[in-house]
């Protein structure tokens, strides 16, 4: 009986929009600018202020902590808070597993090709102290990662993506096939599905207004790759004794350039391992080998993210706008609502006189209401389309994560929705309101 009623409310709804066509126009138009500029600037948001890695990135946690020696103690460039270690202090802390799994990275950005060099590509990947794999959420479609033995050997071998694989080899599973990195070739233990951050978490001073991560197409242990003379993209701070560094030198001796990165899965377990770090910098100090106190700390992934300011101000500020912009079209979008609705007051009167009750009539114009938010939600989808079109074409840092997806459609249908019926609430209360008996004299 109610989907009855229901049905006959949005038949009545359709053929009053349908005679009142450049009243409804209006409001519909008013209604889909409001919601795609909204929709728009929600977008860029959702895909920036989101987990890095949904159901992962809530549990790693980076340490921090001032690592300065005597060599580079007065380095005006340093910045806290700081994460980045020598690779002896990064080796320590894994080695210590203290936490659920840890390991330290360095990006790196190097040439990758087959043995025969006839194929090949720059492609960003990670040089990596312990296990990355599961601790990153990369899912290993063949093969496996190394082990600690071959790690300790310093075993030239590489984990490679599928998208990699196929480009070099032609074939997914390149398992036991080599790879050629830099000068060297390293041999493939296991291959992963494409990996890519939804925003940049990793090396992020290094990368200072960077927003998005690119895909990381490697991971290679560290000290088999230094041996062979692949090095980071860059190394933040080195001391003055150290030998001149370059470009993506392996001369890191003296330097501080590897991030350590843990999985933490509860507070308990965050405040022990936040003891175990601290206890760790504050010994360092005490025996002189860092010049200043360590202030060793633990930051989330999205806590690190807003800490380096990942996510621009003028997103948030867009949103903001966006958002006040909303409420002014539905501000008048109401008001246009309340005159379409005050025309029909003596229709609603007979109706009243002959048996409606108020919470039909009320019913009756919020599923009118309904329909022509709908309606401006329809309408919004190419307005959503080309706000986005145009927010790619900017010279902005999130410039490619503005893309229409599935989620983004049914967000905006939820809205459309929402908007629509908040705003017909008080026309609808206020024409059902209106005593029948006046208006009918009146008439």
């Amino acid at each position: 009986m109610q989907f009855e009623m229901f049905w006959y409310y949005l038949v009545l709804a359709y053929r009053r929009c349908r005679n009142n066509l450049a009243m409804v126009a209006l409001l519909t138009l008013t209604m889909a600018v409001g919601l795609a500029s909204c929709m728009t600037a929600l977008t860029i948001f959702s895909t920036l202020a989101g987990s890095p890695l949904p159901g992962v990135s809530d549990r790693l946690y980076v340490a921090t902590m001032d690592a300065r020696t005597q060599s580079d103690s007065d380095d005006p460039s340093y910045k806290k808070p700081d994460s980045y270690l020598t690779f002896n202090d990064a080796k320590a802390l894994v080695d210590a597993h203290r936490a659920m799994a840890q390991a330290a990275f360095a990006q790196s950005m190097q040439q990758l090709g087959d043995p025969d060099g006839r194929n090949s590509s720059m492609a960003s990947g990670q040089l990596v102290y312990g296990r990355a794999m599961g601790l990153l959420g990369a899912t290993l479609l063949y093969g496996r990662d190394w082990s600690d033995d071959e790690q300790l050997a310093r075993i030239p071998l590489v984990v490679i993506d599928s998208e990699t694989a196929v480009k070099l080899f032609g074939v997914e599973n390149a398992v036991n096939r080599s790879v050629r990195i830099g000068k060297q070739l390293f041999r493939v233990v296991g291959v992963y599905a494409p990996w890519k951050p939804r925003v940049k978490f990793m090396d992020l001073p290094h990368n200072e207004g960077v927003t998005l991560e690119d895909y990381q197409r490697f991971f290679v242990p560290v000290q088999a790759a230094l041996d062979n003379g692949v090095g980071p993209t860059a190394l933040s701070e080195c001391g003055k004794g150290s030998a001149v560094v370059t470009y993506q030198s392996a001369e890191v001796g003296q330097c501080r350039w590897m991030e350590l990165w843990s999985r933490l899965d509860d507070a308990s377990i965050v405040a022990d391992y936040q003891r175990f770090i601290a206890n760790y910098g504050n010994n360092q100090h005490d025996t002189g080998r860092f010049v200043y106190p360590a202030h060793a700390m633990l930051f989330g992934t999205r806590d690190w993210i807003n800490a380096n300011h990942v996510v621009p101000n003028d997103v948030y500020l867009n949103l903001m706008l966006s958002g006040a912009f909303l409420l002014l079209c539905m501000v008048n979008v109401a008001g246009l609502l309340s005159a379409l609705f005050l025309r029909r007051r003596a229709d609603a009167s007979i109706r009243r006189a002959i048996g409606a009750c108020r919470r039909q009539l009320f019913g009756q114009y919020l599923v009118e209401a309904g329909l022509i938010g709908v309606v401006g939600g329809v309408l919004a989808l190419p307005l959503i389309w080309l706000g986005l079109s145009i927010v790619r074409m900017q010279p902005v840092a999130y410039a490619s994560a503005a893309h229409f997806n599935p989620v983004v459609f049914a967000s905006l249908a939820i809205l459309s929705l929402a908007v629509s019926v908040v705003v017909g609430i008080l026309p609808a209360w206020h024409i059902c309101r209106i005593p029948p008996a006046l208006q009918i004299k009146q008439q």
